[in-house]
């Protein structure tokens, strides 16, 4: 009795010694702390996707007003070229019009010939010298007229083609503006992705920490418990654990289990391998074993075939076709259904 006494109180002297009273305090603040930064990481990734989803929208508008702008522009010149052609026909127009017009005044005003009536109108009579010069000043007036009306077209194509060369310059201009918000939206797109990307690593690292300072926490709290039952006392009761609670795993049958599910729209790949698609659910392996088919209200069946570093506990990733859908879905407590 009295040796057995003398081991109880050795033990009990060497736990405090191995660590073994529950998680130090020191430890547990660390993995609280680690915790927290878990939280904070995935807070600042949601913020993060949900602005790359915003700049990816911002950047499909641009790209279609400068392709709308560029196919302006391509109209524009175009219809600028056109009117260019017009303008010189009507200028040809008017060339040849005005050599007429001074054929026939040199044919009406000639001066000097012996026998004018004769020679300029090949006339024998004063009647048919007569009818010639009418049909002569008759072609005057309407080379004129036609003059007059070419002019009048050439100015309205001038002023056309003004207008026409006015709206090319605002279009270049807009399209350089187009242009430079596209290059704009892209750096920042492309600068949140590389943010994303640098956010998961963290949120991998920290992870990995928790469940070192986990596995630590647990084999302490064995070597504490096999110390304790050797002297032939319990373990105490009043340390706080620090492994996280989860649900028994699905050995087979039906459960139910209450969850955050929360929408995502994103490319690539799960954790196992499979691209992303409709049914593929990103969940915490130690609450629902990967492979665990699913039921979800209002999303339908699904798979556990994809982890997250957001993912801790009775919360689960449900990938959406679209970001709209993703949107109007949003966060929801729902109870799903896990089949063995």
């Amino acid at each position: 009795m009295i040796a057995a006494a003398a081991a109880g109180m050795l033990v009990a002297g060497l736990l405090p010694a191995l660590g073994g009273a529950r998680a130090p305090a020191s430890q547990h603040a660390r993995i609280q702390a680690l915790r927290a930064r878990q939280a904070a990481l995935a807070k600042t990734r949601r913020a993060a996707l949900l602005d790359l989803y915003s700049l990816e929208t911002r950047l499909a508008r641009s790209r279609s007003t400068l392709a709308s702008l560029e196919a302006r522009s391509a109209a524009l010149a175009r219809e600028r070229a056109s009117t260019q052609r017009r303008i010189r026909v009507v200028r040809h127009s008017v060339v040849g019009a005005q050599t007429q017009l001074a054929r026939t005044l040199r044919a009406l005003y000639k001066q000097g010939q012996p026998d004018p009536v004769a020679i300029l109108l090949g006339a024998t009579s004063v009647d048919q010298a007569v009818a010639g010069l009418d049909d002569l000043r008759r072609t005057a007036r309407s080379n004129r007229r036609l003059i007059a009306r070419l002019r009048r077209m050439e100015l309205r194509l001038g002023r056309l083609d003004t207008r026409l060369e006015s709206q090319g310059r605002a279009l270049a201009s807009a399209r350089i503006q187009a242009g430079t918000a596209v290059s704009a939206l892209e750096l920042a797109a492309h600068s949140r992705a590389a943010t994303l990307v640098l956010l998961r690593a963290r949120a991998d690292l920290t992870r990995s920490q928790v469940a070192h300072l986990d596995a630590l926490a647990v084999r302490a709290q064995r070597r504490s418990d096999t110390l304790a039952r050797a002297a032939g006392t319990s373990p105490t009761a009043t340390a706080e654990p620090v492994t996280p609670s989860t649900q028994p795993r699905v050995a087979g049958g039906t459960r139910t289990l209450v969850v955050d599910a929360v929408a995502y729209h994103l490319p690539g790949r799960t954790a196992s391998g499979l691209p992303v698609g409709k049914g593929i659910v990103a969940v915490d392996p130690s609450v629902i074993p990967l492979g665990t088919r699913l039921s979800i209200p209002g999303y339908g069946d699904g798979v556990a075939a994809d982890v997250g570093s957001a993912v801790r506990g009775n919360i689960i990733d449900l990938w959406m076709p679209s970001r709209a859908k993703a949107l109007a879905w949003g966060r929801r407590t729902v109870t799903i259904t896990l089949y063995g």
